[in-house]
């Protein structure tokens, strides 16, 4: 004989993937007795064969009792085994999760990565007798720890069966690699005030603690729907309501992960400014409200109410911009307490850097300005003209 064929009847059959390891467990036995005798000797032997194979299987299956075993000899010898299950049997199955502090949010996300595993553990169970879902959830333990490690990579599955007609099986989650341990939120504006985004903060401060704890490879994976709820979360801001605001988001994961969030309207600019000069004697303090209306894509027409306490006077100057390309914007100012024009470019760089350059044709006068984004609320800027040079702080209300 070479080979030997197992097949499990019953009145109430075991679960396919049970009744495949009870086959191969049975078809172990048989051919250790029966491969390599002649068809001969085994068709002599048959209800010895019979017997020594019902006792020994019987002994080592736990929750059902072997009723019969049939043994038909030939060149493939089948074998069919008869079982009947001890007495109750599993006719339910509910799974329990445990996903710690996770938020509702990330929880849905996560039980769309791990699928059915409600249907996963049912298929090994179900059908069951009571007695043998000891031995039978290591297999169902096994298939859907498999199922979630390809599904949901950045958690370990941890899996407790408990037996019964109605079997509970409880699953609880535990992170793998590295964890989000912090999350830092920024939200900037060239547009509106950021003094008015304040009113977002703690909702979006809010939606950033439930990135806290999670995988950062899991972050990374599901990134796109992540940014979505971010862009989200502010697009239901009054503010944003009212005045259409566009919110482009970024979203670098890590331990530190970082959100950063531009917000701007494609009607109007409004930006109000306090300045603070060291290194220049008159007129270090001063204060400036920019108000403008978009014309267009890349025009904008605007007025600029300067205020310096020191002599408390005010200024007016209106003017025009034009954006060139994505960083670069050049324009026309007129200065009307002292009657002249006033040519100006600035310039995007990297990061938070950008250069400011303008000119007065009238008197000569030229001043440069590099400045840099320290904070949401505040900025540094290097001004340097033909005949002075100073560092400015700038409140960014």
């Amino acid at each position: 004989m070479e080979k030997v064929t197992v097949t499990i009847v019953s009145s109430q059959m075991p679960p396919p993937k049970i009744a495949k390891r009870m086959a191969a467990s049975v078809g172990t036995v048989g051919e250790q007795m029966v491969v390599g005798r002649k068809i001969s000797e085994v068709v002599e032997g048959k209800a010895s064969y019979e017997k020594l194979i019902k006792e020994i299987f019987d002994r080592v299956l736990v929750g059902y009792s072997v009723q019969s075993v049939t043994l038909a000899p030939s060149g493939n010898t089948t074998l069919t085994v008869e079982v009947a299950p001890w007495g109750d049997v599993v006719q339910g199955v509910a799974v329990e999760y445990d996903f710690g502090n996770l938020s509702a949010e990330v929880v849905k996300l996560i039980k769309q990565d791990m699928g059915n595993v409600e249907e996963k553990v049912s298929d090994v169970l179900i059908g069951l007798p009571v007695d043998a879902v000891d031995w039978a959830g290591g297999l169902s333990k096994i298939a859907t720890r498999e199922m979630l490690s390809t599904q949901l990579p950045e958690f370990r599955a941890n899996i407790e069966v408990i037996p019964g007609t109605h079997t509970l099986v409880k699953v609880s989650l535990s992170p793998i690699g590295t964890v989000v341990q912090d999350v830092h939120v920024s939200l900037r504006s060239e547009t509106i005030p950021n003094i008015l985004l304040a009113a977002a903060r703690p909702t979006m401060d809010d939606t950033s603690k439930n990135l806290i704890g999670l995988p950062v490879a899991f972050l990374e994976r599901h990134r796109d729907y992540f940014t979505t709820q971010l862009v989200s979360t502010v697009a239901e801001q009054p503010l944003a309501k009212k005045y259409g605001l566009q919110v482009t988001p970024r979203l670098n994961p890590g331990v530190d992960t970082e959100i950063a969030l531009k917000v701007e309207t494609d009607k109007y600019k409004v930006t109000l400014e306090g300045y603070l000069d060291m290194g220049r004697r008159q007129d270090n303090t001063s204060a400036r409200l920019h108000f403008g209306k978009f014309i267009g894509k890349r025009d904008e027409a605007f007025v600029e109410v300067n205020f310096i306490p020191s002599t408390v006077a005010w200024e007016f100057v209106p003017g025009w911009g034009h954006k060139i390309g994505s960083s670069t914007t050049l324009g026309l100012k007129y200065d009307t307490k002292s009657a002249q024009d006033r040519l100006w470019l600035q310039q995007e760089l990297k990061s938070n850097w950008a250069l400011r350059l303008e000119r007065t044709p009238k008197n000569g006068y030229n001043e440069l300005g590099i400045r840099y984004k320290l904070h949401d609320f505040l900025s540094a800027e290097y001004i340097i003209t033909k005949d002075d040079q100073w560092l400015r702080l700038i409140g960014n209300l």
